[in-house]
């Protein structure tokens, strides 16, 4: 247990400090953090298939960098064509050689690049985010960023959501652990209860309510709890799509890196989903009230 929080404070480290400065160093620590899961990913793949193509590495790279420089709409769907494109042309060359199918590796191998490379690209993106927010303190912290203006607004949708994806993941695991009792979705994930995903659901509520008035985002603390369940109900499901895939691989973890905890999807599972719904609400929420 104590091994498991050291090893908490260091990815809470990992993620907020470069979260809070921004810009290039926002984006190089997310498409590395990409990069390793790609690599996790890519041995649960070829486990499930026999050669998925490794497409995943220059997908995450290109999302993190169209993201930081602009052009993003463009370039984006680039990124998507390419994720799609070039592992089904190995497909068509490899066809009949090899079992399993050419197609379930062609399958893997896109849904892969997009599972990770979309939220990373979300990430950046989202910290990019123009505009000012109520909270004096928040705007001193995001000018502490060389980059541009620090983007203050998007530096506190950003911290949002994460508190929203880690708080929420633990009320869920405490309350499941202390009062859970019937199981969520056993055939995916057997430890996961009902009053778990309940309890990460309220977690979820009250944290956005705190966040979106602590962070000065303009919006009613209603708002807030409407956002932080809306989000802890994607993280949950974040959660349950990697369980869903190391069962499928045969493993309990998709790697080792982080001590007591497994490997670096295995801690930005949740994030996957949150930060990528999160990027949408942020330009909804952002677009009324401004």
């Amino acid at each position: 247990m104590r091994q498991r929080s050291l090893s908490s404070v260091g990815v809470v480290l990992v993620g907020l400090v470069p979260a809070i400065l921004g810009g290039p160093v926002f984006a190089v620590t997310m498409a590395l953090l990409g990069l390793v899961a790609v690599r996790e990913y890519s041995v649960m793949a070829s486990r499930i298939g026999s050669r998925p193509l490794p497409i995943g590495y220059p997908v995450v790279v290109g999302f993190a960098t169209v993201a930081l420089v602009g052009g993003r709409e463009q370039a984006g769907l680039g990124m998507v064509a390419i994720a799609i494109g070039l592992p089904l042309m190995a497909a068509i060359v490899r066809y009949g050689e090899e079992q399993p199918s050419a197609v379930l590796d062609w399958g893997l191998a896109a849904a892969g690049s997009l599972w990770i490379g979309i939220p990373v690209f979300a990430a950046v993106a989202l910290r990019e985010t123009g505009g000012t927010v109520n909270a004096g303190w928040l705007r001193d912290l995001a000018h502490v960023a060389s980059w541009q203006d620090g983007a203050p607004r998007g530096l506190a949708w950003l911290l949002t959501i994460i508190l929203i994806t880690w708080l929420g993941d633990t009320g869920a695991y405490l309350i499941g652990r202390s009062l859970g009792r019937h199981p969520l979705l056993p055939t995916v994930s057997p430890k996961k209860t009902v009053e778990g995903a309940a309890g990460g659901l309220f977690g979820s509520g009250i944290v956005g309510a705190a966040s979106t008035v602590l962070f000065g985002l303009g919006v009613d603390w209603w708002w807030g709890i409407l956002i932080g369940i809306s989000l802890g109900a994607l993280g949950q499901v974040g959660d349950l799509a990697e369980s869903m895939v190391k069962r499928e691989a045969g493993v309990k973890d998709s790697g080792s890196l982080i001590p007591g905890h497994g490997g670096v999807l295995d801690r930005i599972d949740a994030l996957l989903f949150t930060l990528t719904g999160g990027w949408f609400l942020a330009a909804a929420v952002n677009r009324v009230i401004q």
